[in-house]
């Protein structure tokens, strides 16, 4: 993992490491493979940007079986993108744009089905008294919470993307 002087070369990421070992396992606590999280990871702060499968396969020591099964799930998730440069044979990964508000986005489809259970559940134990429901009847309020409010925070995330752009 030691940089080099070609520029086809994968840089030195030692600096980056914490970062993402640390945002891989994040992501592997969401269901998405280690192996997947550091590439989507290193993605993120390799130079440059686009990467080949084998700079991608140096800098985390991984074979490149793994990163070419571990793109093709980031790349059917809508994470990394992959392009081929003019005159060259070897396509190149980089971490798609508008990932994280993608991701940011799907998160309300959970919210409302946990708040949709939590009130089911809470139906259920309308003969039960309130102190036996008062676990799940804060779960639920969390829930109501964050269904009602984050569409609010999305709305205002997406329109300072759309004055961004202007």
């Amino acid at each position: 993992m030691t940089a080099t002087a070609s520029p086809h070369s994968a840089p030195s990421v030692h600096q980056y490491d914490e970062f993402i070992e640390g945002f891989a396992a994040l992501m592997e606590t969401r269901g998405v493979p280690r192996a997947a999280g550091r590439i989507f990871s290193y993605l993120q702060v390799s130079e440059p940007a686009e990467q080949t499968a084998a700079q991608i396969s140096v800098a985390l020591g991984v074979s490149l079986g793994t990163v070419s099964s571990m793109t093709r799930l980031l790349m059917n998730a809508g994470w990394v993108r992959r392009t081929t440069r003019r005159g060259e044979r070897q396509a190149v990964y980089r971490a798609a744009e508008g990932t994280m508000t993608l991701a940011v986005d799907g998160v309300m489809e959970p919210i409302r089905q946990a708040r949709a259970l939590t009130s089911r559940g809470l139906e259920l134990m309308a003969d039960r008294p309130d102190a036996a429901r008062t676990r799940l009847q804060e779960l639920n309020d969390v829930y109501r919470f964050f269904e009602e409010w984050f569409p609010m925070i999305l709305e205002q995330w997406h329109r300072r993307e759309e004055n961004d752009t202007r």
